[in-house]
This record gives C-alpha cells, structure tokens and sequence, in this order.
C-alpha cells in the first residue's frame, strides 16, 4: 500500500475533528502554554544550583549572549552580571511546575474529549452506513468480521486520534521552545548534541510502512478470531450435536497463533524504535558531557543537560506516535473499504409514494442471478390483481423466496420489471413499498428485547392493546400471558427462551400489528405442531382477507383454497392454476401432492 493511500486514510480520519475546532483550539493554547512552562524546567535546575553555589544570591554572569546585549544597549545598563535574592527560588520552580501540570491536564482532556466524540461520530457513521447496504452485501460477508470492524477497528483510530494529536503538536514545541535554551546553557558546545537530531528521526520512518502492514494483518484476524466465535457460538446446538467440540477448538487455536506471531512482529517493531532513538540521542549527549564538562561551570552544564533530555525526549514519544499512526492507518482503511461500498438498491429521492390502494402487482419478464452463470429466475410473468391469494411451491432452490426478495427490493432483478398499479417498482420511494409488505419468513428473527418491543417492531409507536389485539389474532396471547412478566418479558437473542412454534406467532403478531394490504408468508405455520398450526392457520386465513397475499409453502394442505398457485422448478415458473386444475395436470405439483398424501 503506498505511503500516499496511507496519508490520505489519516487525512479522513481526522477530517472528524473539523466540527470540533473549539476544542482543538483550545486544547492547542494550553499545549502552547504548557511547552513553553516545560522548557522553563532547565531554568529551574540553573537556578537551583547557582543559588547553592553562591548561598545568598543567584549571580548570572559570563553567559554567552551578555556580551551580545551590551553592545546593543541603549540604555547604558550594566547587563554583564545579573544578580537577585535565592529566596526567590522556591516560587520561581512551583510556578513553573504548578503553570506546567495545570495546562498539561487542560491539553490532554481536551484532546481526549475531541478524539472521543470524534470516535463515536466514526462508529455512528460506519454503523448507519452498513444498515443502509443492501442485502446482497450481507450474503456475501461474514456478521463477526463487521462486528470487528465497527468495533475492534474503531477503538484502534481512537488512540490514533486522541493520544497521536497531543503529541504530534506539544513534542514539536517543546524541542522548538528547547532549542534556544540548549544554545542559551550551552553555547557552541549545542551543536555537538544537535547535530545527531537528523538521525534519530532516520527509524521512525524506515520502520513505519512495515508496521503499518503487520497492523493489517493482525485486524484482519482479529475480525476472523470475532467470526468464528460468533458462528461457532451461534451454532452450539449443530456443534455439540455432532461431537465437534475439538475441531472448533483446534480452528479457534490455529487462528489465535497466527494472531499472537503478528503482535509478536508488532511488539519487536514498536520497542527497537525506542532504543534505536535513545543511544543515537547518547551519542550525541555522551559528546556534549566529555566536551561540556570541560568548558561550562556547573550550574550552566547541569541546566544544559536538563534542556538536552528535555530535547530527546520528544523524539522517544514521536516514535510511539509513530506506531499508533501506522496502527490507526492501517484501522482506518479497513473501516472506509466498508464506508466506500456503495448501496446495490439505490432509492430515488423523488419517487413516486406508494399507498394502501394496490390493485395490481406484476412479474414482466423477470430474469434474476445471484451468480452471473447461473440464473436463479428466468422469463417469469405473473400478474397478481387485488385481493388475490397467491400460493408458491416448488424444490428447494426453486427460486420461490427470491421471487419475493425481488418484490421487497432486497435485490434488484437483472432483466425484466415488476410493476405495482402499473409502476416499475424502481420508481417508487422504497420505504413507502416496504411499509406497505408485512412478511412472516421461514427463519423467524426476535430481537433480544421484550415481548412489546418484537411485535410492535413494525409500529414502534403502537399501544399496549393494539400488541394486545395483534398477539391474540395470531394466537400468542395465552402463551405470552404465562411468561414471567408478559409482554414485557425480556426473550433473549433470537427469542431464544421460546419454542419455534411460540417465536412463529409472534412472528405472526408483529405482521398483523402492521396491517398491511400485502403480505408475504413464507412457509409462516413451518415451525408449529398440529393444534397451533390449525389455530393460526385460522388467523392467517381472516389477515389475508382483502389483502394481496403471496403463500410459499411445502405443506400442500395450506394452500388449497388459494385462488391460485404458481409452481417453480429450477428458476421456472413450470405451472399454473388452482389445485383442483393442477391435479389434473401429470405434472410436477401432483407428484408433490401424491408424495405428501400417499
């Protein structure tokens, strides 16, 4: 990856922080006030150890730049020797550390409050982007990997941000507000130490890109470390139920080694930059103490080798800075390749708005693949009218529910048009067609919330007794009445606490509240026993009147009384009538029908 993607990655992120510039600038004057405080320390040491030389007084005299004053001075002032009271010391260092520590905090929480609210703007961002994707996204990714990257990722840019921005601003102060001191202590005997400052700066940048591709690597088997978790743990029944215990722990392992070689890369790459710095910085240091001793009385020399760790120090924390870019970088860009995927389904801002009136939905020559060679749909032609109930059966991969993913827009068809009152359905405002769809799939999904909040799903403003209404027109109202705290019973991720039975008529609840004038049934009574089946067979029967229905079913006796049934074999629509017409035919639904009740 080249350095400029890397530049440009970092560029985005901290285009975040462009609403939040009060802040920045604030946390910038105290970082200001706060390095200028620092550099004042090597003052503070001179100080110190002039006022123990001379007891009673501090006496500042032979400094190089004295002599360069009193040539320019105007005034006829002696500036060759400065002199005044040691009892002054002890106000001069607190003033110095108390001005230094109170604009240190002021700084970093600044900083941190920025970084934080522009972290959470990212996660926000990331998060709402990936809802807005369309379904063909979903099939083709895996919910751990982006739960990783919403996640795992995110919190990687937020120390790129927060911790990376205080010092990538306050340590090129504080060795600029150094270096006139390291000349004013030290003299020319500066430039033994200055002259290794290039140099140090030499691993920060060989090192970097490397780091930046291991990060990489490491996010991207962390996201496979966070997928195989949740399938795993998703699937412990199938796990447990085919002794698989140990092959998933062995896949767990495998993964996670790879992962600790990667950190391990990560770790020898952060920590040689730190010594590489710190004995180019001796070098230069050891020269100026074996050169300095010699020249510069004591209190001058210890004030000079005070500003000159002062000076390296920097250098040691822009190396971390270095590290936490690369990792931020290489974060970033696995987070904006999900922000950059652009929506397959595009809704037109203008569309035409979809009411309850629906008197006539239509298949024109629909062709359709999830694959390009191989068609899932082909050539099929349907025309519902108002009112009527629509039965779909067939094989397995037949092609039945994606006939209905196409009306929902969850795809778009790649040939053909379906038509709603005589309007391509592209036309429409997609939100309006959906609301007017209430859908009872196959595999049924609850929300880990309660009773209440899965059934009123659809109509978040809905009140108690309408959920009340709904739950007992799909014949959940008894059983829900038994659990320990109603409707507002908490059922856990997927409705794990019910049986499959009680989470289809809920399922079933949610689709009456709605009260849409189409509804999609995709094998809805699929998961109950016989007594519950006949009951909400009966339900379903009184929703679907004076609605658009479409019924895709494999228990033939549910669909009997449709007004009509499409039969589908391997992407096409082979047959079509009611049953009484369909038996008649030696065709593929008397085979299903023969086999189901012979």
């Amino acid at each position: 990856m080249s350095t400029k993607t890397g530049i440009d990655t970092y560029k985005r992120l901290l285009s975040y922080l462009k609403p939040l510039k009060g802040r920045i600038i604030l946390a910038a004057c105290s970082m200001l006030i706060y390095t200028m405080a620092h550099s004042l320390v090597s003052l503070t040491v001179f100080l110190v150890l002039n006022g123990m030389q001379n007891k009673s007084e501090i006496v500042i005299q032979n400094m190089p730049w004295m002599s360069w004053i009193k040539n320019i001075n105007f005034l006829n002032i002696d500036l060759s020797i400065i002199s005044f009271p040691t009892r002054y010391i002890p106000f001069v260092v607190v003033g110095v550390f108390l001005l230094r520590g109170i604009f240190d905090y002021m700084s970093n929480y600044q900083v941190a409050a920025v970084g934080l609210r522009a972290i959470r703007q990212v996660r926000d961002d990331l998060y709402s982007h990936l809802v807005q994707l369309s379904m063909s996204f979903y099939a083709k990714g895996r919910t751990g990997e982006l739960m990783s990257r919403t996640i795992n990722d995110v919190a990687y840019i937020q120390s790129g941000i927060t911790d990376v921005l205080v010092d990538l601003f306050k340590q090129p102060l504080v060795i600029l507000f150094n270096i006139p001191f390291v000349f004013f202590w030290g003299g020319p005997v500066s430039l033994i130490a200055l002259i290794v400052f290039p140099l140090s700066i030499w691993p920060v940048f060989m090192l970097g890109k490397r780091l930046r591709h291991v990060q990489r690597k490491i996010q991207e088997q962390i996201a496979d470390i966070n997928s195989t978790m949740q399938e795993t743990f998703t699937g412990m029944s199938v796990v447990k139920a085919y002794n698989m215990e140990n092959y998933e722990i062995r896949k767990f392992t495998g993964i996670n080694k790879r992962v600790n070689d990667f950190l391990k890369k990560t770790v020898r790459l952060t920590l040689v930059q730190r010594p590489l710095i710190e004995v180019m910085g001796a070098v230069g240091i050891a020269f100026s103490i074996w050169y300095g001793s010699k020249v510069l009385p004591l209190d001058r020399f210890a004030a000079f080798m005070a500003c000159l760790f002062l000076f390296y120090d920097p250098l040691k924390r822009i190396s971390k800075v270095n590290s936490t870019i690369q990792s931020s970088i290489a974060a970033g860009q696995r987070i904006f390749e999900m922000m950059d995927v652009d929506p397959e389904i595009i809704n037109k801002t203008d569309g035409v708005h979809l009411g309850n009136d629906i008197q006539a939905i239509e298949y024109a020559d629909i062709s359709f693949s999830y694959e390009p060679t191989k068609k899932v749909l082909q050539h099929i032609n349907v025309k519902v009218k108002h009112g009527e109930v629509i039965a779909i059966v067939g094989t397995s991969g037949s092609g039945k529910t994606t006939m209905m993913n196409l009306l929902l827009r969850f795809y778009e068809a790649q040939e053909g048009r379906i038509l709603i009152n005589g309007i391509d359905i592209r036309d429409y405002d997609i939100h309006s067609v959906r609301d007017k769809i209430g859908v009872v799939s196959q595999e049924t999904f609850l929300f880990n919330t309660s009773v209440f909040e899965n059934i009123a799903y659809g109509r978040l403003k809905a009140s108690l007794e309408e959920v009340k209404e709904a739950a007992r027109a799909a014949y959940a109202d008894d059983f829900i009445k038994t659990l320990p705290k109603g409707y507002g019973t908490v059922i856990g991720e997927r409705g794990v606490q019910l049986s499959g039975g009680q989470r289809q008529r809920l399922a079933i609840a949610r689709a009456v509240l709605q009260n849409p004038p189409i509804l999609i049934l995709d094998e809805a009574t699929s998961h109950l026993d016989t007594e519950s089946e006949r009951q909400v067979q009966v339900a379903v029967e009184h929703l679907m009147q004076g609605r658009t229905a479409f019924v895709i079913a494999h228990r033939l006796s549910t669909i009997q009384r449709s007004d009509r049934i499409l039969v589908f074999d391997k992407g096409l629509m082979v047959q079509s009538g009611t049953n009484e017409a369909l038996l008649k035919e030696a065709g593929i639904y008397k085979r299903l029908y023969d086999l189901q009740f012979s």
